[in-house]
């Protein structure tokens, strides 16, 4: 018969147990805690640098001093620069970077004045750019209507966004057959090398989401696209063969903060409307304005030939009552509404495609079908607040 004595040890020791079963626990616990939360803050982190590379981008396309360079974004960095290796620099022209046709490489930290940003895993980030948004070479026309060429689909190969300007990509850790190897010694603090199918997802092409690739495959490092169409780009971060994460960039994104810059406004207003002012301009096409060269009349010659589709130009009817001091009128077309399609060659010709209410009803060339058009705000001044407004301006008389 067991003893007091031994009743209390082996309470003692069923004690004992139980305490250090609950402290390994929490133990336990407190690790798997840490653990997530390590996890959590380093991909809040990774999602700062995502967002803080979008803004830099968006902020060199809408704040150049070159008013002429507005939308524009940077090539890519390429890990050369005036044919000597060097990281975080926007690329120049090179081999097969032809006119629309989209690139990627690194992203050009030190050309965008801020630190080489990494994502979780320590990586620099990567970036896409449109073609046609790209600064070299340029597209014929870039405005707020112009589609970018970059979309995104999912693991199943849906659609997840699309005619995108660019993406920053997060790279995550390499996956099997990715090789991180430093390429040259000058490639200090991004380290690694530029051959893209390192990086973004996945090496073997056996293992594309519904055939795509998140490189541009048969170029030189993977690195520019084989023709000005829409590439799709895989986001699937989590997949057996795809940990790429994206953060877009939109046209609206690019062109939110340029129309509230005055003087981008300002500029491209007073240009159009002093070249039309100017003896012997005649109105001519659907919109009035073929007979307005941009090249040789302008002052900001890039701006003009970007603007230029937004613009109607007509004269006043005289047999209807004018208001005073107009006999021709200049309108400003806004961003486009729902129904309306400015995409084709056709598009861009056909006034209900820029144009509403009184002034659609009214417009014509070269005399207008009517006087009655609608001249609210007076003084005319454009809303970046709503920037779907036509905006009518008057001129007093034709030269």
């Amino acid at each position: 018969m067991p003893t007091p004595t031994k009743h209390r040890q082996r309470g003692f020791s069923l004690l004992l147990f139980g305490v250090l079963a609950l402290g390994l626990g929490v133990g336990l616990f407190l690790s798997a805690w840490n653990g997530n939360r390590a996890r959590l803050e380093r991909e809040t982190n990774a999602a700062q640098t995502l967002q803080e590379a979008k803004e830099a981008l968006i902020a060199h396309a809408a704040a150049p001093a070159d008013i002429n360079l507005l939308g524009y974004l940077p090539l890519p960095d390429i890990g050369i620069l005036i044919s000597t290796p060097k990281e975080g620099y926007e690329a120049g022209n090179f081999s097969g970077n032809n006119k629309d046709y989209s690139a990627l490489g690194k992203l050009p930290w030190h050309s965008l004045g801020i630190p080489p940003l990494t994502d979780q895993h320590g990586e620099c980030l990567w970036y896409v750019v449109s073609g046609r948004f790209k600064n070299t070479p340029k597209t014929d026309v870039l405005n707020w209507d112009t589609p970018g060429q970059i979309d995104l689909i999912d693991s199943n190969g849906a659609l997840i966004a699309s005619n995108i300007a660019a993406v920053v990509v997060a790279p995550g850790p390499p996956l099997s057959g990715q090789s991180r190897n430093l390429a040259d010694a000058a490639y200090t603090r991004c380290r690694g090398n530029y051959q893209a199918s390192n990086y973004l997802d996945p090496v073997n092409a056996a293992n594309a989401v519904a055939g795509e690739v998140n490189y541009f495959a048969g170029s030189i490092n993977g690195r520019v696209a084989p023709n000005d169409g829409n590439k799709k780009f895989v986001a699937a971060s989590g997949s057996a063969f795809f940990n790429d994460r994206f953060l877009f960039i939109t046209v609206d994104d690019i062109f939110r903060p340029i129309v509230r810059r005055s003087d981008f406004m300002n500029s491209l207003l007073n240009d159009f409307q002093a070249q039309i002012e100017q003896p012997g301009f005649v109105i001519a096409g659907p919109k009035g304005t073929d007979n307005l060269t941009c090249k040789e009349k302008a002052t900001d010659p890039s701006l003009c030939r970007n603007w230029k589709e937004m613009f109607f130009v007509t004269q006043l009817r005289d047999d209807e009552a004018q208001p005073p001091g107009c006999a021709r009128v200049i309108i400003f077309a806004g961003q486009k509404t729902a129904g309306q399609n400015r995409v084709t060659p056709d598009d861009k010709q056909n006034k209900a495609n820029y144009l509403e209410g009184a002034n659609l009803a009214a417009f014509n060339t070269p005399i207008a079908a009517s006087n009655h058009f609608d001249f609210s705000p007076l003084p005319p001044a454009f809303s970046p607040d709503e920037p779907w407004k036509d905006i009518v301006y008057c001129i007093p008389a034709a030269p």
